[in-house]
């Protein structure tokens, strides 16, 4: 694909939402842009602020969280995953207002419990929520918390 043409497609990619740089990069990979252009392509991107790894994480970490309902371990692996490792990331998790972070545990807790068959065992019913929560991507001690107040 010629440099313009990449230059147009990624600049509307990054205004339809935030993206970070190794999105930009997967669909340069596969709108089949030359490797020796990426670079050109990522300074223009970043220049003109249309890619801005600071806002993509504060989008990430909330939109994670309030909408997906993931915990800090799961939102920081994810974004670990994307290749970003700032010190924004760090920011943006402990943006995280801590009674809200209780209450979606509790709310989680309470939601998963109704869906689950009826449990005899409160051992093994504790061990499916525990398990649960984790998978979240919620902190094993805040787990063990909240299900003892339950």
């Amino acid at each position: 694909m010629p440099y313009e043409k990449a230059l147009e497609k990624a600049k509307w990619y990054c205004s339809f939402q935030e993206r970070c740089i190794l999105d930009v990069e997967n669909r340069f990979l596969a709108w089949k842009v030359k490797r020796e252009e990426w670079d050109k392509l990522l300074d223009v991107l970043l220049e003109q602020d249309f890619l801005n790894e600071d806002r993509y994480v504060e989008d990430f970490v909330r939109g994670k969280f309030s909408i997906k309902k993931w915990g800090r371990l799961k939102i920081k692996a994810e974004l670990l995953k994307k290749k970003i490792k700032s010190k924004k990331v760090e920011e943006e998790l402990a943006k995280i207002d801590e009674e809200n972070y209780h209450k979606t545990i509790q709310h989680l807790l309470e939601k998963k419990k109704e869906l689950l068959p009826k449990i005899e065992d409160e051992l093994k019913l504790r061990d499916k929520l525990y398990r649960y929560l984790i998978s979240k991507g919620y902190e094993s001690e805040l787990v063990v918390k909240e299900l003892n107040t339950i």
